[in-house]
């Protein structure tokens, strides 16, 4: 499929009016409920993906549905959403989370848009298209070595069984990098590696929703994207980076060493 530029236009206003539902609940009571190990899921969340569902269904009623509160269509063409991606900094009051949406092709992500209510900063990419940050084109450089980058990452709080592996990858990382970071929202997390504030981001146990939109961002915005140990990447990889250019190949072979 072709992504036309109409498609663009409607989406980002669709990642933006969902924006505005998150920051009229940012700060304010919420209901909140368990959602599997260590995870909550509000009324802010379900108001989101709601709208979404409700609104991409109208505007494209060929292309089906997939969110992360509800689930959906996980076949053809699809929308992939996360409409509240950093749901536990959003309930404590903490001002980094993102709504982010990508659409995938026979499970490829092909689009995506990762908008920032915070910071009223919409990052979008689209294959053959390179990414783009409000109307600003972004393009990043090859990079640097581990000792001058800033990187961001992401602890799988929500998968015990993944904690060892991950700490002997920031163990090594910690000891050569110039800054470790960890945000709290893989999607402003991989928005912010394609705009250029950080130099490259790690991660275990994420899910699909949480890395479909950042995934074709990044790699329009020409960072380097697999999984941690430079095999290809995809929707369902239980690891990823991506980098600058030197920056990956450095943490590759990091990571290739103490597997």
């Amino acid at each position: 499929m072709i992504v036309e530029k109409d498609l663009i236009k409607t989406v980002i206003y669709a990642s933006k009016k969902a924006g505005e539902i998150l920051l009229k609940h940012f700060g304010r009571s919420l209901e909140v409920e368990g959602k599997g190990l260590r995870d909550i899921v509000t009324n802010a969340d379900i108001e989101s993906e709601d709208f979404l569902k409700d609104f991409l269904f109208r505007e494209f009623p060929e292309i089906g549905f997939y969110g992360e509160e509800k689930g959906g269509n996980l076949e053809g063409l699809i929308w992939m959403v996360d409409p509240l991606d950093g749901t536990k900094n959003f309930f404590r009051g903490l001002d980094v989370f993102a709504v982010s949406i990508a659409l995938l092709d026979g499970k490829k992500p092909i689009f995506g848009v990762i908008h920032i209510p915070t910071k009223n900063l919409t990052v979008w990419g689209a294959e053959g298209m390179g990414s783009y940050a409000n109307d600003r084109k972004l393009e990043l450089d090859e990079g640097d070595g581990l000792e001058n980058s800033f990187l961001a990452t992401g602890f799988p709080h929500g998968n015990p069984e993944l904690v060892d592996p991950y700490i002997e990858t920031l163990r090594e990382i910690l000891k050569r990098a110039m800054g470790v970071r960890r945000m709290g929202s893989a999607a402003y997390d991989l928005a912010m590696v394609a705009y250029g504030l950080f130099d490259g981001f790690w991660e275990f146990g994420l899910k699909p929703w949480d890395t479909a939109a950042g995934a074709i961002i990044v790699k329009e915005a020409g960072a380097v994207l697999s999984d941690i140990y430079g095999g290809e990447w995809d929707i369902f990889s239980q690891t990823i980076l991506v980098a600058k250019r030197k920056l990956h190949a450095e943490m590759v072979e990091i990571f290739r060493s103490i597997s």
